[in-house]
């Protein structure tokens, strides 16, 4: 009888030793595997490819190989979480407003939790989930342009069949068939409100953007494309990032290069509506050239004298339907995939 291949025997066996882990637990590394058979590394890797395939590992990349064979029995509880930066401010109530509703149709209550976009408290709040108290997680990830340190977290409650539904913004690298995502699409959104600008014939557009969430990544890169299709100037110096934690000392009248950039553009691109609201308390107050702002949200209107304001308009109810609607698909077992929906085409123009 013919022998079995060098990588079938190393699969066989490795899946023998497999049934004494627990749920989760990880795997030697393949160094580790490669000096444990005597094989080369391609062996290896076919042999973690075969257990992939079978469904009794999944493979993070950068921090290595888990068993996932033995999944957790999780009785319905009946219960969703849902976790986002913030809860009572800005859009937030609208989209919880529509999350909520359409829980409540479908039988199915909510535990709320807000990170105020801190890594630590968004660890602290998934930490928590960890006894399978949920059927399922919608959550808007803290700072998702930056590494997290949490992805694990997410992992794992995918691997328990637990699924997940990401709004506003994803961790890219985050990937797992029961993990998706609803967002708006920011790049789109990015290029629209630029093209307004170039329309209206500006050419010294400068920009405020949020650097540590996607969103601010996505809207920018929309806005300095559009530049370069228009032929109109990239100046480095017209445009700002800011974090969370800078937010206030970026967007402030004391800061030196933000009077220069309201001084030498005639339009601003800014994140979203908070920002423009912080930048026009400042137009009001000090000297400057900008004759238009276009922003994102439709949610806030600042306090505007002879400067044209656009916003785009948020599909906030819309977000928070779909989210739930995808998420319960899941969790009857069906397949779903990630959507950027559409800004709304209205948006709201004022002088």
């Amino acid at each position: 009888m013919a022998r079995n291949p060098k990588y079938m025997q190393v699969a066989l066996d490795l899946k023998e030793k497999l049934t004494n882990y627990t749920y989760n637990q990880k795997l030697p590394t393949e160094a580790e595997l490669v000096q444990m058979y005597s094989v080369s590394r391609q062996t290896i890797r076919v042999c973690l490819d075969i257990l992939r395939e079978e469904g009794l590992i999944q493979s993070i990349q950068g921090s290595g190989s888990y068993y996932t064979g033995k999944h957790s029995t999780h009785e319905k509880t009946m219960r969703i979480g849902v976790i986002t930066t913030y809860i009572s401010d800005y859009i937030f109530p609208s989209i919880l407003r529509s999350i909520e509703e359409t829980l409540t149709q479908n039988s199915y209550s909510l535990m709320l939790n807000a990170t105020n976009n801190s890594v630590s408290t968004e660890s602290q709040i998934l930490l928590t989930l960890n006894d399978s108290s949920i059927d399922g997680l919608i959550v808007e990830g803290t700072k998702t342009a930056l590494p997290s340190p949490n992805l694990s977290f997410y992992h794992r409650l995918a691997g328990m069949n637990i699924p997940v539904v990401f709004i506003h913004g994803y961790y890219g690298n985050l990937k797992h068939e029961n993990i998706i995502h609803v967002v708006t699409d920011d790049y789109k959104g990015g290029c629209i409100v630029t093209e307004r600008l170039a329309e209206k014939g500006h050419r010294a557009i400068g920009s405020l953007f949020k650097s540590d969430d996607i969103q601010g990544i996505n809207r920018y890169s929309g806005y300095i494309d559009t530049l370069a299709q228009r032929g109109i100037p990239i100046n480095d110096s017209n445009i700002m990032w800011f974090t969370t934690e800078s937010r206030d000392t970026t967007i402030n009248k004391s800061n030196p290069n933000l009077l220069k950039l309201i001084n030498s553009c005639s339009a601003v691109v800014c994140y979203n509506d908070e920002i423009a609201v912080r930048l026009a308390d400042i137009l009001n107050s000090v000297p400057n050239t900008v004759k238009s702002i276009v922003s994102f949200d439709n949610c806030l209107k600042p306090d505007l004298s002879g400067i044209e304001f656009f916003s785009l308009e948020h599909p906030k109810g819309e977000l928070g339907v779909i989210a739930v609607r995808k998420l319960l698909n899941m969790i009857n077992g069906l397949k779903e995939q990630s959507v950027a929906l559409n800004w709304k085409p209205s948006g709201v123009t004022s002088r």
